[in-house]
């Protein structure tokens, strides 16, 4: 009789299994678990793609900061592969077109350094690809945007550069690149014809140069085309006006590369490379800017590698040494560069300077012998004057030179029909022709300015209503002599000890060197990273209005120009304004100290019943020093919302702060080089020197501010240069050359020169 199995048995029997089962079950769930909490996306051979692209990322601003490998091309086409190659790798990834566009970013790193069109094509090429493929993208206008602005600065085709933005603005009319878009399009199609009218858009694109240098034909035989761009790198050495503009140099050295990649004969080819490294350099010289200067050492050193033979490889290589040294401070390349040239090339015309360099970096005896030769003396030269009245009863006279210089001081006390007079003596000096040499003040103690050339000396003749207290007092970075007078009984300030104010004083000789000046920014080592410029006026509020001028047109236009020249030197800008729209006057200063701005400029235009008044003007923000100032700051702080009670707070604050000494100096340095790149474009501009008053506009600055009147629009010959964009764009370059000034004292750079000047290579 068969055996029945009741239903309990067959629960029993399952539950047997199970338990049977769920040690190996337990084991594997734990097995999985410990799997799936310390798996790390590095074992893969292939890291997850967002991995990737954090990685590229970083590594790009890592080699931002590595100042000679940015400098380098792999290491930036490395990162361009690898965001393309993340882009082809994941087409699943929701942020291709990121990635697409990164590599298009670091190709135009790649361009901005090397300076060929092949780069920038290859950069327009990934962007557009951006556009194309992706075209719901966010990162597709800008993606436009960047092609466009490449294509017209770099590639040199503005019209296709219009075709682009054209496309950005049709596909993408309420992009966040529109307000960029249309300014980029004003500045290619902006003429350079006067500002006629105050609906008429300021003109923000610079001259073009005169005699562009063409570009290379393919049907021009290479040696043809050497020669010919070696007699137009002569003639742009000789242009004053165009020596030191960015474009005809890096035009001239594409010449000469575009030779180079032409594959000519060996002596054609180096000498064709050679060149290319000159151009580099010239630029570097009138720039001061590292980067340059590295690009240039990099074009020598190609010299030796590429055409060992050439005889240009030793001169190469110790032009190399001679940058590496003198401009990049980097003794240890210089070296390696001349042990080079002296193993390879010992028998060179370039040994004998390669060996003395050699001994000058290594500190022997010829160092000093050579550094007198290499460094001729700069004859000192009085630049120019000018004045400021704190009172009625007392005046500083600030002479301003371009070295230091001996002088001597002797006070000539007057009678009842003769005023006193000063008169100093600077020896075997020089006077600028911008130098007035005779000038009648008003409203001061300050009567009259008297400058004479003698044989060797310079004389400088200051006339007072009355001498008490006189003190002459000297600096260096800038060199100046600096005359302090008061009458009645007021005191002059606290003098350096040893220095007299004794108005009898006996007649003295003194040697203008260095000391330690009241210098808040150099002491603290601040430097000059971001300037914020302020377009006086806007919107509802025109500012004044003569002869066509209208002062918000100008006055924006002018910083825009300003602005660009300051970004081609690598400073940050930040602008009140880039439109014709209204801002308060409180509200640029804010916007100012949020952005941490380390200078503030404004600039106006100025205007006065009597229309014969003319000349250019610096103010530094402080009480009026006289009544002319006064009216200024009247007419300009007529529209502040600013109430009494808070003026005398704030304006406590600025006597006491740092910030005047630092505002004076730097409205020094863009009243002189403002007038000095004027004159030096052809324009007579009277110097009007600089001022103090409480401008509504700089008070609550955090950082050196100065407001810059450039031209009376009431006197007509000025109103007339006012509407030239040739005059404005001087204008621009002259305000741009004194910040960079400026900046350069700061960071104890020793340079007289900086990229808006002339300037010249020791190699050509």
């Amino acid at each position: 009789m068969a055996k029945r199995t009741t239903s309990s048995e067959k629960t029993g029997n399952g539950s047997g299994v199970l338990r049977r089962l769920a040690p190996p079950l337990a084991f594997m769930l734990a097995l999985f678990a410990l799997v799936v909490l310390c798996y790390d996306a590095g074992y893969s051979a292939l890291p997850p793609t967002e991995k990737r692209y954090a990685d590229a990322k970083a590594g790009v601003e890592r080699l931002k900061l590595d100042e000679k490998r940015s400098m380098q091309r792999e290491p930036w086409e490395n990162l361009a592969e690898e965001f393309s190659d993340i882009y082809r790798s994941d087409t699943d990834w929701p942020n291709r077109a990121a990635a697409l566009f990164k590599a298009g970013e670091s190709l135009e790193q790649l361009a901005r350094r090397s300076f060929t069109r092949k780069d920038a094509q290859r950069a327009v090429d990934c962007y557009e690809e951006v556009a194309l493929k992706h075209a719901d993208s966010r990162l597709a206008d800008d993606a436009l945007f960047r092609a466009a602005l490449l294509t017209a600065s770099y590639l040199k085709d503005d019209k296709a550069a219009l075709a682009l933005l054209d496309r950005l603005e049709r596909q993408y009319p309420r992009g966040d690149m529109r307000d960029q878009a249309r300014e980029l399009r004003s500045n290619l199609t902006a003429s350079l014809a006067p500002v006629g009218t105050a609906a008429a858009a300021p003109a923000a694109q610079a001259p073009a140069p005169e005699a562009a240098i063409p570009d290379v034909r393919p049907a021009q035989r290479p040696q043809a085309v050497y020669q010919q761009a070696k007699a137009e790198m002569d003639a742009l050495r000789k242009d004053k006006k165009r020596s030191c503009w960015r474009e005809p140099w890096e035009k001239l050295e594409q010449r000469f590369l575009s030779v180079h990649a032409a594959k000519p004969s060996p002596a054609i080819g180096a000498g064709a490379l050679y060149r290319a490294a000159v151009c580099r350099e010239a630029l570097a010289r009138c720039s001061h800017m590292d980067k340059e200067f590295q690009a240039a050492v990099a074009l020598y050193a190609a010299v030796p590698d590429q055409f060992p033979r050439s005889a240009l490889a030793d001169d190469a290589l110790y032009q190399a040494a001679v940058l590496s040294a003198q401009e990049l401070d980097d003794a240890g390349e210089a070296r390696r560069f001349l042990s080079e040239q002296l193993k390879s090339y010992a028998k060179g015309d370039m040994a004998g300077k390669g060996r003395q360099l050699l001994a000058e970096l290594d500190g022997g005896p010829q160092k000093e012998a050579s550094v007198r030769t290499a460094q001729r003396p700069v004859a000192p030269e009085l630049q120019m004057l000018s004045w400021d009245s704190p009172g009625k009863n007392s005046v500083e006279v600030v002479l301003e030179l371009n070295t230091s210089t001996t002088y001597d001081t002797r006070l000539v006390r007057g009678s009842k029909s003769q005023p006193d007079r000063l008169v100093l003596r600077l020896k075997n000096t020089a006077v600028a022709d911008d130098v007035r040499k005779g000038v009648k003040v008003n409203g001061s103690l300050l009567q009259n300015i008297a400058v004479k050339k003698l044989k060797k000396d310079a004389q400088v003749e200051l006339t007072f209503r009355e001498v008490a207290r006189f003190d002459t007092d000297s600096e260096e970075n800038p060199s100046r002599i600096v005359v302090r007078v008061t009458s009645g009984k007021n005191r002059l300030p606290r003098a350096e000890k040893g220095d007299t104010d004794i108005a009898e004083a006996p007649r003295r000789e003194r040697r203008v060197s260095a000391r330690q000046v009241a210098d808040m920014a150099s002491q603290l080592g601040l430097s000059v990273q971001r300037v914020f410029i302020d377009a006086g006026h806007g919107g509802r509020d025109p500012g004044t209005s003569h002869n066509k001028v209208v002062e918000r047109v100008i006055t924006l236009d002018i910083a825009l120009r300003l602005g660009r020249l300051l970004e081609a030197n690598g400073l940050d800008v930040v602008y009140s304004r880039r439109d014709d729209r209204a801002v308060g006057l409180s509200q640029r200063t804010v916007a100012a100290n949020r952005k941490e701005c380390d200078l503030f400029v404004s600039i106006h235009v100025n205007a006065n019943e009597d229309r014969s008044v003319q000349g250019f003007e610096t103010y530094y923000l402080d009480f009026a020093s006289n009544q002319h100032a006064a009216r200024v700051a009247a007419l300009e702080n007529a529209r502040s919302e600013r109430r009494l009670g808070n003026m005398q707070s704030m304006l406590a604050e600025v006597m006491l702060s740092a910030r005047v000494d630092e505002s004076r100096r730097l409205a020094s340095d863009i009243q002189r080089l403002s007038l000095f790149r004027l004159k030096r474009r052809g324009y007579e501009v009277r110097n009007n020197g600089t001022k103090s008053a409480p401008f509504h506009v700089l008070l609550g600055a955090n950082m050196p501010a100065v407001l810059v009147e450039v031209g009376y629009c009431t006197h007509g010959q000025e109103a007339k240069r006012l509407l030239d964009a040739k005059y404005r764009h001087a204008l621009a370059e002259g305000l741009a050359e004194g910040i960079l000034a400026y900046r350069d004292r700061l960071s104890k750079r020793r340079t007289a020169q900086n990229s808006l000047t002339d300037g010249t290579s020791g190699a050509m």
